[in-house]
């Protein structure tokens, strides 16, 4: 198993070190046609252009129409999976979308504006069918109704919050989302290939090795539409794509979405006031208003005269879409009529007689060929298989660890000299007498707890920590929740164990327990199982809750209960009927009453001092006895660890999934 990760890590390693191309025909490579499975004759690196791998070559409109959109009942407080509820009916709900109808054409740049709360970004989230809510109207392709499958096949969304492993390099994580998000018939080189052009085209060579944490904001959005531009998809949603940059780089990012629409692309934005030289770059605008409405949709060069007929005149050399803002900052009788007369013009018109005219001339065509055949490519794209996810995921967490190796190093520091800390009262606790019983049996018990709560918390902030990038690349299906799951638990499986025997041979050495390599055996193993369980343990409580204090708030009490049955409070024997099982719920009682079967069983004579005044123990039977421990239940303990662990984590993992399930916040 070793093996194989090393020299999958050192394929990983070549690839990602092979130099970037610098232009499409020097890769020297053959295309794979996705929908036929040939090989193309041409040798040269190129995007797969979708009008290749469409029926249709002319124009690929996305309409929308009369859609409604209502907000989702209020989720409970607490942060829990459990307080997530779905939405019933639509009676009191606030209405986010009032019947706004649209078309978006390839080869077109597509602003949405409008002042804050208007529902620019609910619209785009709408129409690219990544939101949430009760909605209500048609969302056409070609004139045929699409589904949130399809939608997600052949669109890319940019998120206005950039959200990704910042340990990463821009070479690193473009080459993962390139395995994971492109079919899986596709070469390596071929994948080498489109990222270096893509580098390139999007200038992202002088940072190709640079982390993600240190790019620039505008960096980490040209990252972003990278990445989404992997697939080639016909439609490209960006959400504030310009928020937080300079206007230079500004500029650069809208330039980038208007190279792309000169490639066949649709390409719609939300975008907050751009300066005169960078809306004139936009073809089309949508002008949104409060209420969700619809005050303007139309080429960008008719908007002016649009509201020149509304009596509204722009000043000479003033920014045009300072200028259209303002004009929608109005009070709501105003804005009414804005939308009135909106729905009164020939841009109106225009919109709708544009979204009958494209069913129209797709009619004959929807008689020939369905959906599937004019997206055969996106259709027939094969994802990559469990195992190739869950290698990659495993790749990218290891690497996400060693660059945090001096963090975990801390982190093994103060392990280590907690452990110094523990051990260090018991040095005189080796000779077996009266006194020392208590002493052993208290040692044990503070090795398994520092143990037990140590790995719980190290891993508790594991998936609220990265919920947010779980939740986005599972809804571009960029793996599963499985493999998500297996890639953390197998990572931190070594670093456990390792962490764990480098503590318990402090802690062996200091306390003088010299009983040779069986002895240490004995002991470091019901330590191991435990630290392990608790991992399992903390995966579990980080998977139910969003957020690390919510997560803390529960299991505080839990772990309270848990120690408190370990049998060195209270006499497990005197338990009452009705608490007596909460023991089996214990990693503490198991791993106690493991490490204590496993180092008294074997002594035969303790010392009894003459003057002593209680009841001697004599032997390691007797000492078991009095913690109510059995010697017999030693299979019992590490199978009910073994039972917790995976108990644990299917518990962890169900909640995570159900979690993914939820659409990504955008």
């Amino acid at each position: 198993m070793i093996q194989f990760y090393v020299t999958h890590l050192l394929e990983l390693y070549n690839l990602c070190s092979t130099p970037a191309l610098t232009s499409r025909g020097s890769c020297g490579l053959q295309e794979l046609d996705f929908s036929r499975h040939i090989t193309s004759a041409n040798n040269e690196c190129y995007y797969y252009s979708f009008e290749d791998n469409l029926i249709m070559k002319d124009n690929i409109a996305l309409s929308w129409e009369n859609v409604c959109l209502y907000a989702p009942p209020k989720a409970a407080e607490g942060g829990s999976i459990f307080s997530r509820k779905k939405p019933s009916g639509i009676s009191g709900k606030v209405k986010l979308l009032n019947n706004v109808s649209g078309i978006a054409v390839s080869g077109t740049l597509t602003a949405i504006m409008g002042p804050s709360g208007a529902g620019k970004t609910t619209l785009l989230t709408t129409i690219s069918q990544r939101t949430t809510g009760d909605f209500s109207g048609k969302l056409l392709l070609n004139g045929h109704l699409i589904d949130r499958n399809l939608m997600s096949r052949i669109s890319g969304f940019v998120a206005q919050n950039d959200v990704a492993f910042g340990g990463l390099t821009v070479k690193e994580h473009l080459e993962f989302m390139a395995r994971l998000k492109m079919d899986k018939r596709t070469s390596a080189q071929s994948r080498r290939c489109i990222v270096a052009t893509l580098v390139q085209d999007l200038g992202l060579a002088k940072c190709y090795n640079t982390r993600l944490a240190m790019l620039s904001g505008g960096e980490k959005k040209r990252v972003s539409l990278a990445t989404q531009m992997l697939t080639d998809p016909p439609f490209l949603f960006c959400d504030e794509p310009t928020t937080g940059l300079d206007s230079y780089s500004a500029g650069t990012v809208v330039a980038v979405l208007r190279s792309f629409t000169q490639r066949g692309k649709a390409v719609l934005c939300t975008i907050h006031q751009p300066a005169s030289g960078i809306f004139e770059l936009f073809d089309r605008v949508i002008l949104m208003v409060p209420g969700g409405r619809v005050a303007y949709q139309g080429p960008v060069h008719d908007s002016l005269e649009h509201f020149k007929k509304l009596n509204m005149h722009c000043p000479p050399a003033y920014n045009t879409a300072e200028f259209l803002i303002k004009q929608l900052a109005q009070p709501s009788q105003k804005i009414d009529w804005l939308v009135k007369q909106f729905e009164k013009s020939s841009s109106y018109s225009d919109v709708t007689r544009e979204i009958e005219n494209i069913a129209k001339k797709n009619q004959n065509m929807e008689r020939v060929f369905g959906i599937e055949e004019m997206f055969l490519k996106f259709y027939s794209m094969q994802p990559p298989s469990s195992t190739t996810q869950l290698s990659w995921l495993i790749w990218r967490t290891g690497l996400t660890q060693i660059r945090n190796l001096r963090i975990i190093g801390l982190r093994l520091i103060m392990y280590m000299f907690t452990g110094v800390l523990i051990a260090s009262p018991y040095m005189s606790s080796s000779t077996l007498d009266q006194t020392s019983i208590q002493n052993l049996q208290g040692f044990f018990y503070s090795c398994i707890s520092e143990t037990v709560f140590t790995h719980t918390y190290s891993v508790l902030y594991t998936f609220p920590a990265e919920i947010p990038i779980l939740l986005r690349e599972v809804d571009q299906q960029v793996y599963k929740p499985k493999s998500y799951y297996l890639s953390k638990v197998i990572v931190l499986l070594p670093k456990t164990i390792i962490e764990t025997f480098l503590f318990s041979s402090v802690v062996f050495w200091i306390s003088g327990l010299n009983t040779g390599a069986l002895g240490f055996a004995s002991f470091i193993t019901p330590i191991t199982v435990a630290a392990v369980t608790s991992t399992a343990y903390g995966f579990c409580v980080s998977a139910m809750f969003e957020s690390l204090a919510t997560a803390s708030l529960l299991s505080v009490p839990l772990d309270f209960v848990s120690y408190v049955f370990s049998g060195i409070f209270i006499h497990l024997g005197s338990l009452p009927t009705y608490t007596f099982w909460l023991k089996y719920l214990s990693r503490f009682y198991y791993a106690t009453e493991a490490i204590s079967i496993l180092q008294w069983s074997q002594v035969e004579n303790i010392a009894c001092p003459e003057n002593f005044n209680s009841t001697c123990i004599t032997t390691g039977a007797g000492v078991l006895r009095k913690y109510g421990y059995h010697r017999d239940s030693l299979g019992l303990d590490f199978v009910g660890l073994i039972v917790m662990y995976f108990v644990l984590h299917y518990i962890g993992y169900t909640f995570l999934k159900k979690r993914s399930r939820n659409r990504a916040v955008y």
